[in-house]
């Protein structure tokens, strides 16, 4: 096993990887219903600075929105009415846990993870909707507030990149703060490899969802911690507690590990699906721009685009 320090900026978010991320838009915009809230411009009426057309008044109409120079040239009436602003406010929460160091060769967890809420906002940006950023473990979150503004995708980056996974799991404090600090409705996305007693996580994520937040989970998984490859006794240790460790016959663990293993991924999907919520996994070997490309199309057709 081997940790990482904090990564550079373009082992998130490479060039390349940039230009491959410009074809999700699309499917950012036609996914209205989905995961970025695509167009920002509906015909629901509301206040805005965009003008959409005039309207003869009507009884109890607001005579604030009268267009008086159009009414006296047609001796009648018309309010403006404007486009409503859709936009919405998108929370990246990840887990900065000490288990998201975890590297089985290639990319820890906290990289992937990194890469992947870099990506969200390169594309909410992108969209104009705005994105801020929370980095959570038990030793204090790091916060970003949203923001619309192009150089919000190099302060999320910043921040990612200067941080390193450390220090036992904080996230049900995280979101607890979140949810007490009100603020607009909006996206929470959760990344995190979700290795921890479900409970106190799920009560908060729970909470938000009843405040009318939508909640996506996305999952992040090791190779070797998914596949468990161990044929011989093996020294494990617990990166949140480095005095506990344990020499193991992994052969006989095998079988257990794994369906442990498998009943947490199957409790958190089962979970999600009571909620309402969207539980999206992937392995630190995937190309994060793949991933997204998959979700991406998976919710413009579960909303008939």
């Amino acid at each position: 096993m081997a940790t990482h320090s904090a990564p550079r900026m373009d082992e998130i978010l490479s060039p390349a990887a940039k230009e491959t991320l410009k074809h999700l838009e699309l499917h950012a915009r036609t996914a209205v219903e989905g995961m970025l809230q695509g167009l920002h411009r509906s015909k629901r009426k509301g206040v805005s600075t965009e003008f959409d057309h005039h309207k003869l008044y009507q009884a109890g109409d607001p005579l604030k929105h009268i267009d008086w120079k159009v009414s006296a040239r047609h001796d009648r009436y018309y309010l403006k009415r404007y486009l409503e602003d859709t936009s919405m406010a998108v929370r990246l929460v990840v887990d900065r846990s000490a288990s998201m160091a975890w590297d089985s060769g290639g990319a820890s967890k906290y990289l992937a993870a990194a890469r992947a809420a870099a990506a969200l906002a390169y594309l909410v940006v992108r969209q104009r909707d705005s994105v801020g950023l929370a980095l959570a473990s038990s030793d204090g979150a790091a916060w970003l507030p949203p923001s619309s503004a192009d150089s919000q995708v190099v302060r999320i980056l910043r921040e990612l990149a200067r941080r390193e996974a450390a220090a036992p799991d904080g996230l049900s404090a995280c979101l607890k703060t979140i949810l007490e600090s009100g603020g607009r409705r909006g996206l929470l996305v959760l990344v995190s490899d979700l290795l921890f007693p479900p409970e106190s996580v799920q009560r908060e994520l729970g909470r938000l969802a009843a405040r009318g937040h939508e909640i996506l989970i996305l999952q992040v998984r090791d190779p070797m911690e998914e596949d468990f490859p161990f044929t011989r006794w093996v020294r494990f240790g617990d990166l949140e507690d480095p005095s506990v460790r344990h020499l193991i016959d992994a052969v006989l663990l095998k079988k257990l590990y794994r369906e442990e293993f498998q009943a947490l991924r199957d409790e958190w999907q089962a979970w999600a699906r009571k909620l309402g919520a969207h539980l999206a996994s992937f392995r630190t070997d995937e190309k994060v721009e793949t991933v997204l490309s998959q979700y991406l199309a998976f919710r413009a057709g579960r909303a008939g685009v």
